[in-house]
């Protein structure tokens, strides 16, 4: 991947990962309100009160930005699942309990999913050199493996049904931005994790 692409480095000093997660929390205000075309560099700036090529040192384009803000929201999601471990019987109700809280939190923002996708899929090729971004894949949804962890299935069956909710999900989460139902997104996902792991 050329710096082009993505000049935010893994390793940031203190000062700009906080301007970072600044731009990150601006993008999503803006984009909840607004929309993909609410979302500019300079429009970014301005509202974050940065200055425009303080914003270019951490995202070359609107759909970088973008992809940020998606990729952030993915890690908050772990953090706020082992921060809070859903209650279930079952590794597939605890499962359902998750996608239910992130489907209705996307169905409650669909101008925030929309742009959000919108720019996962116009960027997504730039990253293609990146690990565990394209896709979306269980590296980017690792509460899926965590909670089915722990079953009577093998480590395999695990691995695999991961792999395949992983996909899932990020289909549903881009059905539900288009204005699908989330409740019923969520039982579609729930039955296939029974059906994966019985």
């Amino acid at each position: 991947m050329t710096s082009r692409h993505r000049v935010v480095q893994r390793v940031l000093s203190p000062a700009r990962a906080a301007t970072r997660e600044k731009l990150i929390a601006t993008v999503i205000e803006l984009a909840t309100d607004g929309g993909y075309e609410a979302v500019g560099i300079r429009q970014v700036a301005a509202a974050a009160g940065v200055s425009v090529p303080t914003a270019y040192q951490h995202a070359s384009s609107k759909d970088q930005l973008l992809m940020e803000a998606l990729m952030s929201l993915g890690e908050r999601s772990t953090e706020a699942f082992r921060a809070r471990p859903p209650q279930g019987a079952t590794p597939a109700e605890r499962l359902g309990v998750v996608f239910a809280r992130i489907l209705r939190e996307a169905g409650e923002k669909p101008l925030l999913y929309q742009a959000l996708y919108r720019g996962y899929v116009a960027s997504a090729p730039d990253w293609a050199d990146e690990d565990g971004v394209v896709g979306f894949g269980p590296e980017q949804a690792a509460w899926i493996g965590e909670t089915l962890a722990g079953s009577e299935h093998s480590p395999e069956q695990i691995e695999s049904a991961t792999r395949m909710l992983s996909m899932m999900f990020l289909g549903a989460m881009i059905g539900v931005a288009s204005g699908r139902n989330p409740e019923e997104v969520s039982q579609i996902l729930e039955e296939a994790t029974a059906r994966l792991l019985p």
